[in-house]
């Protein structure tokens, strides 16, 4: 049975990486593998069951099915935005956009390793403009960088799996994080003995949810094809100081439904900071203050409000290693003596392998760094920047069941800003600028992802090897696949052709927008030091955001009456949360009224009714992607 569910988990890990970038590749403005809560996984387990539900011989148990959703959500995180689709403009943009006027071919082509980038011009033509008629693809040019960069994705997933390792006792037995973004699968899957329909299903709230959801979304589209314009929107923005800030009014029923599970405090939270925030912006942007230098892309929307976000990460994540301080130090006893009574038989591997893997994982990224280009010490500074993003916004989502969320400082400008004036040589902001990929806009990772995974795991007790086995299988199927659409699609359709997509979003990836960007950060920085005049005001507003998060997590923790918790002050003017607030400011609104004027009881019963909400979209998702594949022909 288990080799049954790992083979389908496998298959579907395969389909899911070809899809979600197929999709992007047809200009079909529907993500799968673009967040963490992973709604392919979602809608594949929510057909499983259905299908379990016609016929015995098609019944999966509770393992197999959580098996299959590990694997699946695990495989959602490479294909698209997770790496892939940022890495193929990366690896071959630079060489064919390259001209005489922008010099890139002498400033970056030339000066980046052949493991790191396509340089072959006939092949990276084709790739762009198409395959002449008689001609095969050309795949070897693309095989050792892809190949090589696959090793890099693998250690520095192994670093994230063992890490989330080392944590998931604290988080889950410990501090018992709520893991929104589990609650959906574990209920779906919960049946009673002897009945194949999950108890979840038999909730009629839940059923009412689902279709009138998934009815306002059919009807607007009806009316959008019609006449050009969703006559139910709900959207809408507020303009605020002289038209230069913005609140942005999307009742987005998937966040509602992710919202309403988490405490009240955490929602408060969220959605009062971004408010907060975009207020400071915008006071700061009337008067005309702003720091020297520029403010880099994926921030906030000042300067000011990016290192207060980067102090605030930098807090959290301190915060929660000297949190948890007594249980690293119980695992590093575990590693050095493993004949001690520490317990370790619920991890997914022992600490003895969590601990030197950490380790011997981190420096070997470290050497990936070096190789690049960027000097020892820069290469340190930045996988440690790296880990404190990842870990962080891990956190972040495992507590406030964020379906996506951003720090409001990327590893990447961390290192650039951050270190003292020439430590980054020249070669170093040009390997910077190739890990755009992977650490700028994050809005899915491995490392939350397996957080969820092993909360999930808590509740199934599924065997540790095969859901490693499960885990690391689907991540480089997931690579594989997803690498081969994208070459195989710009070959047979040429790249180009793909960037006149109705939604833009392939222009940025293949119409030379990614090139651009990292070529933005990269050549300003060449030649031109970051000065200290740069350097340490943005150190000042680090620590201030050192000392206000620093402030509000002893709050927090010291006091009873204080409401709000300290968890979306780093992501608090981030895009994601941008788009999400309102939402979350209703789901805050009607759980506090219900729970005022219902109790416990009421807020209970009523948690089906938002998890419909949450399936309605996904399942939308999917009927509207094969709809407008349909009528593309």
């Amino acid at each position: 049975m288990r080799k049954r569910a790992f083979i389908l988990g496998t298959l579907l890990s395969i389909g899911i990486a070809m899809y979600d970038p197929y999709l992007m590749i047809k200009g079909v403005n529907v993500y799968f593998c673009w967040e963490y809560w992973a709604p392919a996984a979602l809608f594949i387990l929510f057909f499983l069951l259905l299908l379990s539900g016609i016929h015995r011989f098609l019944e999966l148990n509770m393992q197999e099915l959580l098996l299959i959703f590990v694997m699946t959500s695990t495989a959602s995180v490479l294909p698209s935005m997770g790496f892939v689709s940022s890495l193929i403009p990366i690896v071959s943009g630079f060489t064919y956009f390259a001209t005489p006027a922008n010099r890139w071919s002498e400033l970056i082509v030339e000066k980046t390793p052949s493991l790191l980038m396509v340089k072959d011009l006939k092949a990276i033509t084709w790739f762009y403009e198409g395959l002449p008629a008689g001609e095969a693809i050309p795949y070897l040019p693309w095989l050792a960088p892809m190949g090589f960069i696959l090793l890099f994705v693998l250690v520095f997933s192994f670093l994230s799996i063992c890490l989330m390792v080392l944590f998931r006792k604290q988080w889950v037995e410990k501090e018992r994080l709520t893991y929104p973004l589990t609650i959906l699968p574990l209920e779906m899957v919960k049946k009673r003995k002897g009945s194949r329909v999950p108890v979840l299903f038999k909730d009629k709230l839940f059923w009412l949810s689902f279709v009138l959801v998934f009815c306002y979304y059919l009807f607007n589209w009806l009316t959008r094809i019609a006449t050009g314009s969703s006559m139910l929107s709900l959207t809408g923005r507020i303009q605020l100081f002289r038209n230069t800030m913005s609140l942005s009014l999307n009742p987005a029923f998937p966040i509602i439904g992710l919202a309403y599970l988490i405490p009240r405090s955490v929602s408060l939270s969220l959605w009062l900071f971004h408010v907060l925030f975009t207020v400071q912006s915008g006071f700061l942007g009337i008067s005309g203050f702003k720091l020297p230098g520029i403010n880099e892309p994926y921030g906030g929307r000042s300067t000011v409000t990016s290192f207060e976000g980067a102090g605030a990460m930098l807090m959290l994540v301190i915060a929660l290693f000297w949190r948890a301080r007594m249980h690293l130090a119980d695992c590093f006893r575990k590693a050095l003596r493993p004949k001690s009574d520490i317990e370790d038989s619920k991890e997914l591997f022992s600490y003895r392998t969590a601990v030197f893997g950490a380790v011997i994982s981190f420096f070997l990224t470290v050497s990936f760094m070096r190789y690049s280009g960027m000097p020892w010490i820069a290469s340190f500074a930045f996988i440690l920047f790296s880990l404190v993003v990842f870990i962080g916004i891990a956190r972040i989502v495992c507590q406030s069941g964020l379906p996506a969320a951003r720090a409001m400082c990327i590893p990447t400008v961390y290192t650039a800003y951050l270190l003292p004036p020439g430590l980054v040589t020249d070669q170093g902001y040009l390997a910077l600028g190739l890990q755009h990929s992977w650490a700028a806009d994050i809005r899915t990772s491995v490392m939350a992802t397996t957080g969820h995974t092993l909360r999930i795991q808590d509740d199934a007790r599924m065997p540790s090897r095969l859901l490693f086995a499960g885990i690391l299988t689907a991540l480089i199927v997931s690579y594989v696949s997803s690498a081969w659409v994208h070459i195989h699609a710009g070959y047979r359709l040429g790249a180009l052709n793909a960037s006149v997509a109705p939604t833009g979003g392939s222009g940025w990836f293949f119409g030379g927008g990614m090139t651009r960007f990292v070529a933005n950060f990269v050549l300003p920085k060449m030649g031109n030091t970051i000065t200290p005049e740069i350097i340490i005001p943005r150190y000042i507003f680090t620590g201030i955001g050192v000392f206000l998060m620093g402030a509000l997590m002893f709050l927090h923790s010291k006091f009873m009456w204080w409401p709000v918790h300290y968890i979306g002050f780093p992501i608090a003017e981030s895009a994601p949360l941008q788009s999400f607030w309102f939402a979350i400011f209703l789901a805050w609104l009607i759980k506090g009224l219900i729970l005022r004027f219902g109790g416990h009881n009421v807020y209970k019963k009523s948690v089906p009714f938002f998890l419909g909400m949450i399936l309605a979209n996904v399942t939308w998702l999917v009927v509207e992607s094969i709809i407008m594949l349909i009528r593309m022909g």
